[in-house]
């Protein structure tokens, strides 16, 4: 089959789509036809040979959709010919991959390949976020960074779903502009004004009871002065800063507040198991016929992986940036 691939790290440019060695297929695996695989900042990372990448498939990419092709002895849950999306331990980035079907879920109801794609890696994160760690419920209050980016627009989206009040903040007038359409009830360019003063503000003091930060820049202390008593600031991922610069302890424990992180990349086998059966209780529903949930900024062709990991290396996307295999590329059928 045909995949991108790298030879060794460095900038988009060294991503080329080349024939590689067909999927052994597991006992407990079905073989999926890639139909979309979403670009995330991991698969940036481990290009750029920042973050090491310890999955059973070498090639980039941990988000797919497509049709289930072939199964292993032991898989039985969906059948032949199923059009799936699936959370992955890379591989996506090629015309097949063979994943364990309990991560694999049927696509919901109205939403296209490529929005499929987009969703897995996000709704992860948002099912934790906003379920598992927190319990939102109508009426509470949710401060989300990087509204614009792809994991960001769908927190808008399911946080406005679940009847919450959405402080949505971005870092720029085109994106603060794409944010509006997500219906956040109040968008922030977080380069010129204080959210934390917003937050105080439109809030009469009480705060909100959970921080969604997608970005990591070093503004802890703002988040903390935003919180609620009993709030949560979580970390999902880190665009430029590495660390923070310092955190205001008043804040901290006075408040009562808690700070945590989260990396699916961590769980067992069990966890992510536990995981994905959330999110088809909780998001599923949500999007079920709801197309108008999922953004898509731009779509590539598995040989233009180079120009997509360019967009998102310049934060120039708004929502999901997918990629997609095109029949005038050299292609594979497998038996």
């Amino acid at each position: 089959m045909f995949a991108v691939v790298y030879d060794s790290c460095g900038g988009p440019k060294v991503l080329k789509w080349k024939v590689v060695e067909n999927p052994v297929l597991d006992f407990n695996e079905v073989l999926i036809k890639v139909e979309a695989c979403g670009v995330n900042r991991r698969d940036l990372w481990i290009r750029e040979g920042i973050y090491q990448h310890l999955g059973k498939n070498k090639y980039l990419g941990f988000e797919c959709s497509g049709t289930i092709v072939k199964r292993g002895a032991a898989a039985s849950k969906l059948p032949i010919g199923s059009k799936v999306c699936a959370l992955l331990n890379g591989g996506g980035y090629a015309e097949y991959v063979a994943v364990p079907e309990d991560y694999v879920m049927s696509i919901p109801s109205g939403l296209t390949f490529e929005q499929a794609a987009a969703i897995p890696c996000s709704a992860s994160l948002i099912w934790l976020s906003f379920f598992e760690r927190n319990n939102l419920i109508r009426d509470d209050k949710v401060l989300i960074h990087g509204a614009a980016g792809g994991v960001g627009s769908l927190a808008v989206r399911i946080a406005k779903s679940l009847g919450c009040v959405v402080f949505a903040t971005a870092g720029s007038e085109e994106k603060v502009d794409f944010c509006r359409t997500l219906d956040a009830d109040f968008v922030i360019n977080y380069k010129k004004q204080d959210f934390s003063e917003v937050v105080a503000r439109e809030t009469n003091g009480t705060g909100v009871n959970c921080v969604l930060d997608c970005l990591g820049d070093d503004v802890v202390d703002q988040n903390l002065k935003s919180l609620a008593v009993g709030g949560k600031l979580i970390c999902i991922g880190y665009k430029d800063h590495w660390k923070w610069s310092s955190v205001e302890m008043k804040d901290l424990v006075s408040k009562d507040t808690t700070i945590m992180g989260i990396n699916i990349n961590t769980f067992n086998v069990v966890e992510k198991r536990n995981m994905l059966e959330g999110i088809r209780r909780d998001i599923w529903p949500l999007l079920n016929n709801n197309p108008h949930l999922v953004d898509i900024c731009a779509t590539y062709s598995f040989a233009q992986a180079t120009q997509a990991h360019t967009l998102m290396e310049k934060n120039l996307h708004r929502g999901k940036i997918v990629l997609l295999p095109r029949t005038d590329l050299p292609h594979t059928d497998l038996p």
